[in-house]
């Protein structure tokens, strides 16, 4: 039987999103956390996940692990509703806002798992305009809104995979002025500083997403959304239940306990992040885009060909390059001091 006829058309024409399985001596391609966690803490988690009862079903509210959220952003349990990583968050808020198709807009370049999921999901896609330093063009994307109405607007910020914060007041106005449900995934929040969780009493119509992902917890997926009791009654109709498993909830609680040993790492990453940048910045031949997240965005010739040959070398970064404003682009992660600089060294070799 030819099953392609039963294939939702929006679904036959997507491309899956592709994690390249490389085995590599230097990783820095995941905006993952590089640093182990102490041992102490590693031991502590062993000791929970060993007499927690997993044959029983997970908390499906997460309590404990919303309590600990609680207290380490500082936003109320009760606003909070938790996903397996913001994957299935931003898949839930298109659930419960899209339309019939609905239209889902968001700045281009960005995270591409949100033109991904909405065209999964049966929903038309717009990409608002951004400028030569990607920044928001408001103009542009106000005029697109006005015309066109989306559902939801999803608002990487810091961006990935460019690394910049977005003028504030030009959110802000998107916000008040969009008629949409907005999202403003703060991701890299750890990195930069700036939010707008502390906003959601001004705008109803207002998501903040956060993720334990970039702060040394990528293998627990959790993700985090921040907003009124409306919006979060709404979206966790299409939530599923037991949708965070009991292991990930055990050992993220405890983590959280750890709060300075979290805020340590960050701040070696973001020490290592200016490092890194001014060392790229020195290369001939070299275009490094400042970064208030844990990766570099840079542009070099023959970038497909430079990432191979650091493959080559056992050093895998993400390759961007694709046609448009991405052209000839890689992305690093911020790596440890020992792994950054050999990148550097590599690279320089490459483009000297």
């Amino acid at each position: 039987m030819d099953i392609r006829p039963l294939i939702r058309k929006e679904v036959a024409v997507l491309k899956a999103y592709e994690i390249e399985d490389v085995s590599a001596r230097v990783k820095l391609d995941a905006m993952e956390n590089p640093y182990a966690l102490p041992e102490d803490v590693r031991k502590e988690i062993a000791f929970a996940i060993a007499d927690a009862p997993v044959n029983l079903y997970p908390d499906p509210q997460a309590k404990g692990l919303k309590a600990a959220l609680s207290e380490y952003i500082g936003v109320p349990a009760d606003r909070l509703l938790l996903g397996n990583g913001s994957d299935e968050l931003i898949g839930l808020v298109i659930s419960a806002f899209g339309g019939s198709p609905g239209l889902i807009a968001y700045p281009a370049p960005t995270f591409s798992m949100y033109g991904i999921i909405a065209r999964s999901l049966g929903q038309e896609t717009m990409e608002l305009p951004t400028t030569d330093d990607f920044g928001l063009d408001f103009d542009g994307s106000l005029k697109m809104m006005m015309d066109r109405r989306p559902k939801v607007i999803f608002i990487a910020n810091p961006n990935n995979p460019t690394g910049n914060l977005f003028d504030r007041d030009k959110v802000r106005r998107l916000i008040k002025g969009s008629g949409a449900v907005v999202v403003v995934d703060e991701a890299y929040y750890s990195f930069s500083g700036e939010t707008f969780i502390n906003e959601l009493d001004e705008h109803p119509n207002l998501i903040v997403m956060r993720t334990l992902s970039k702060i040394g917890m990528a293998g627990l997926r959790v993700g985090i959304m921040a907003a009124s009791r409306e919006i979060l009654t709404e979206v966790n109709k299409v939530r599923l239940p037991y949708n965070l498993n009991t292991l990930s909830q055990t050992a993220a609680t405890i983590i959280l306990k750890h709060g300075e040993v979290i805020d340590c790492q960050v701040k070696l990453i973001v020490k290592e992040r200016e490092k890194l940048f001014a060392s790229l910045s020195a290369l001939d031949g070299v275009t490094a885009y400042p970064s208030k997240t844990n990766f570099i965005l840079f542009r070099v010739s023959g970038a497909s060909r430079i990432f191979e040959a650091l493959k080559d070398k056992g050093i895998l970064i993400r390759n961007m390059d694709s046609p448009g404003r991405l052209a000839n682009c890689l992305r690093v992660t911020v790596g440890t001091p020992e792994q950054n600089a050999e990148f550097v060294a590599e690279l320089k070799k490459m483009t000297g």
